[in-house]
């Protein structure tokens, strides 16, 4: 019996305006009322996972940065698991000496880096239909202080691509040099965080807090940084992704139209009213 569902957010649970669907909304809160435990798994930072938590209106405890932390049902972050302070000061002076724009995630704040702000902010608003939530995001950067800035607190270090081609070699480069978890979720960006952090570990660590077993868990994804979801759970769902090509072999599949994912649950879960 499934007690638990997991859902990444963007192209899983959201496609535009950062919103849950009505229907899906509406079969999501019928599950909630009948005991079902829910849980988030994104590689949004906090502030950016807080907007899309108050505009649905959708309080569960959430993985975030990719399995960076846990946002407990309180609120409290906990389980933070921090890059080594020796692989951020070489990701960072490489990243300088190339030119690409990137940020660092802290617990409760992002670090841009002369001028990533503007670059990322362009970017990511280019492939995101410059959705009125990412300004939030943009105004919540901090600009880096050599005198303040902490090393070893970095969670996750997300690169941004103005030529995506390009994306293939760097990764290429970061992981002969360090050991660390590099993905990209979005097709324009490379995420990096410890290797001892992904969505699949933590989701599996705050499941078994709950006393969830993981057979009465399934998981729901879309992109390339939900693969470690979907080895670690059996039960697990890839929703087709019309932005950018993935693929992985999971137990189910759905299309990407915008409420597959709705009535997939009203079948799985034979939910008669919603």
């Amino acid at each position: 019996m499934i007690r638990l569902l997991a859902f990444d957010v963007d192209g899983t649970l959201c496609h535009e305006k950062n919103e849950i669907s009505k229907p899906l909304k509406s079969v999501l809160t019928i599950l909630q009322k009948q005991g079902m435990e829910m849980v988030l798994a994104t590689g949004r930072p906090l502030v950016d996972l807080n907007a899309f938590r108050q505009k649905n209106n959708f309080y569960t405890p959430a993985v975030f940065l990719n399995g960076a932390a846990i946002l407990q049902k309180d609120d409290s972050i906990t389980d933070c698991v921090f890059l080594d302070e020796k692989d951020s000061s070489y990701l960072i002076s490489l990243l300088r000496q190339k030119g690409y724009p990137f940020v660092c995630y802290m617990e409760s704040k992002t670090i841009e880096f002369f001028g990533s702000k503007k670059r990322c902010g362009h970017i990511m608003g280019a492939h995101l239909n410059h959705e009125p939530e990412l300004e939030t995001l943009f105004d919540s950067f901090e600009l880096y202080d050599p005198m303040s800035f902490q090393m070893d607190r970095i969670l996750k270090i997300e690169i941004c691509f103005e030529d995506v081609k390009t994306i293939p070699g760097v990764k290429e480069m970061i992981l002969n040099h360090v050991n660390l978890y590099v993905v990209s979720s979005m097709g324009f960006n490379l995420e990096i965080t410890s290797s001892s952090a992904n969505k699949g570990k933590k989701l599996k660590s705050y499941v078994q807090s709950q006393n969830i077993k993981e057979d009465e868990v399934m998981v729901f994804g879309d992109g390339e940084n939900d693969i470690s979801m979907f080895e670690q759970f059996k039960h697990s769902v890839l929703i087709e992704n019309k932005n950018h090509l993935f693929d992985y072999p999971t137990q189910y599949r759905l299309s990407s139209k915008e409420d597959a994912l709705a009535e997939f649950l009203k079948d799985y879960f034979q939910i008669k009213e919603a």
